[in-house]
Order: structure tokens, then sequence, then C-alpha cells
């Protein structure tokens, strides 16, 4: 019994997640008892929710076997873009808006996409360079400034509660449920994570590959985008840096949530839970007043950790696999 529960929880790393964010709640609750409340909760969720959108979008170009590091600098691009409108007109249109930072994001994406499924460009190195273009077009834009502030109607927007809840939250989680609905229920879904498992055996049966990686890339663009959104809103200034690092954030929150590098296997709710698990750890530091650079030390630590980790659990599960075709055959 205690086997089949360790072997439950190798094989589901959101349940190792949650696993972890209850200790760690409850270790921070030990020093110090205000932090385990509700109101810590919800700001970890007001907070998280850029971070936790960019992971969920980043974890479908993972599961094809393939990376993209340019979502940082996209982030950055759209917010720019959009919160340069917003500026530009004393009555401006939500909808030309939404196309806009969408937008941005959106085609970004399908530039990666195309480079990668259709110009057979390394995912790595295109979207290494990508990245430095994103920045550098972001950069030329606004000649080096920052956009200090937006509308102050659209700033109230992320105060909005609905059922006790902050806005972004709820774009968060519908954003789960969309994705969730998309890779557990729908064709394309699996078709992406058919690509990720074998890219030679996913053409051998029909489907379309470089048509499934372009899309990865799209998705993950487009919720570059829809994390911009957020950005303009809580943040209400856009740096030229905006977005800088936030790629090997939404890495490294994948990877903890359990989608792994090598494709084909983890899902959106492991994303979500991976990026929560790192905005816990900063919003705890900053609770008890630890310098911020220790968050990238322990971001980049527990992203090593997990990966060695990772590997090890699934090197054993293929073992125990093994092991039990060895024994059904002995019979």
């Amino acid at each position: 019994m205690r086997k089949k529960f360790i072997n439950i929880i190798l094989k589901r790393s959101e349940i190792l997640v949650i696993i972890i964010l209850i200790i760690y709640f409850f270790l921070m609750g030990i020093k110090n008892p205000l932090f385990v409340r509700a109101d810590t909760v919800i700001r970890i969720l007001f907070n998280g929710a850029i971070l936790s959108i960019i992971s969920m979008g980043i974890s479908s170009v993972i599961i094809t076997k393939n990376i993209d590091v340019s979502v940082g600098s996209l982030l950055g691009l759209a917010a720019t873009f959009g919160a340069t409108y917003l500026n530009s007109t004393d009555h401006p249109s939500i909808l030309i808006f939404l196309l806009i930072t969408l937008g941005t994001g959106t085609l970004g994406g399908l530039f990666n996409g195309l480079g990668v499924a259709y110009g057979g460009v390394s995912s790595i190195i295109m979207t290494l360079g990508t990245m430095a273009m994103f920045r550098g077009i972001l950069t030329m834009y606004t000649g080096g400034s920052w956009i200090d502030t937006v509308p102050e109607w659209f700033l109230n927007f992320s105060r909005i509660k609905f059922l006790g809840l902050y806005y972004p939250i709820w774009v968060m989680i519908i954003s789960l449920i969309i994705l969730w609905i998309f890779f557990t229920k729908m064709k394309w879904g699996r078709y992406i994570y058919a690509t990720g498992n074998s890219i030679e055996g996913a053409r051998l049966i029909g489907i379309p590959v470089k048509m499934v990686v372009l899309s990865s890339f799209v998705i993950s663009g487009f919720f570059s985008g829809l994390a911009a959104l957020i950005y303009i809103s809580q943040i209400g200034t856009i740096p030229t840096q905006a977005g800088t690092g936030m790629e090997t954030q939404a890495i490294a929150s994948a990877v903890i949530g359990g989608v792994s590098l090598m494709g084909g296997t983890g899902n959106i709710l492991g994303a979500l839970l991976g990026a929560l698990l790192l905005e816990t750890i900063k919003y705890s530091l900053v609770f008890f007043k630890v310098p911020a650079y220790w968050n990238n030390v322990i971001s980049g630590f527990l992203l090593l950790f997990i990966v060695v980790i990772t590997s090890r659990i699934q090197i054993y599960l293929r073992q125990e696999k093994e092991r039990e075709i060895e024994e059904a055959l002995r019979r």
C-alpha cells in the first residue's frame, strides 16, 4: 500500500508540489503565525498570476520537446505596445488595446514557431535570437525610456474583486481550465503530447508535426500577451527591463510542476503549482525581510534540484515497469 502511494506521488508531480507547499507554509507558520492566513494566500495568487500564466503557456512548447526563452522579452514588448496605446488617447478602445497586446504576443509566438517548425532552426537558438530581437525592438520603440504611467481607470481593474478574488486570479483560473480542457479533451492537445513523445512516431501515424510545433509556440506567445495585460494593470509602469528573467522562472515552474524537458509528459496544473511555489518562496523572503537576490539563488537551485530528481524518478519508474514486465513474463 505504501509503495503504491509512493508511486502515485512520483508519477503525479503536482501532488508532490502541493505537499511541498503545505510543508513550506507549515514551517513559515512556525517562524511567524501571521504568515499562515487567508490574506497571504490571496496575495500569493495575485502576485503569482503573471508567472503562472506564462508558465502554463510555455509548457505547451516544453511538452513538444522544445524550449522558448523569449517569453519574458515578448511580455515586455506586448506590455510596452499596449501601454503606449492606452496613453495615446483620452478614450482608448478596449478591443483595440486587447488586439495590440494579445496580438503582439501571438505574432511573436508565431514567428518563433515558423522558425522552429518550418525553418528547421533549433528552438533554443531561435528563441535566444528573438529574445534579443524583441528586447531590441522594445528599446528602440521607447528610446530607452520607461513608460511611467498608465490610465488610473485601467490600474483599478486589477483591484476589482469577484467572489473575493481579484480579476488577475480569475484570469489565471480560467486559463488553467481552458488549457486543461485543450490538453486532456481535445485531439490537438493530444497531438502535442504525441509529438513530444516521438516526432517520428507522431509523423508515422499522420499527425501534422510541423503544425503542432507551430501551434505550441503560438500558445506560448498568446499567454505571454495575456500575462502582459495583467502586468500593465498590476505594475502601472513599464520599464525597458520588463519581463527580464521571467523565462527562467517560467521554465523552472514548469519543470518543478512535472513538465519534462525531455518532452511528452507533464500537465498544466503542475506548471501553475510550480509557479505558485516559486511565488510563495519569493513572498516569504519579502515577508521575513530576506535580501531579494536570494530569490534568484533559490529559484536556480530548485530548478537544478528538480531536474536531477526528475531524471532519477524517470529511471526508477522505467526500472519498475521493466520489472513488472519481467514478472508478468515469468508467470
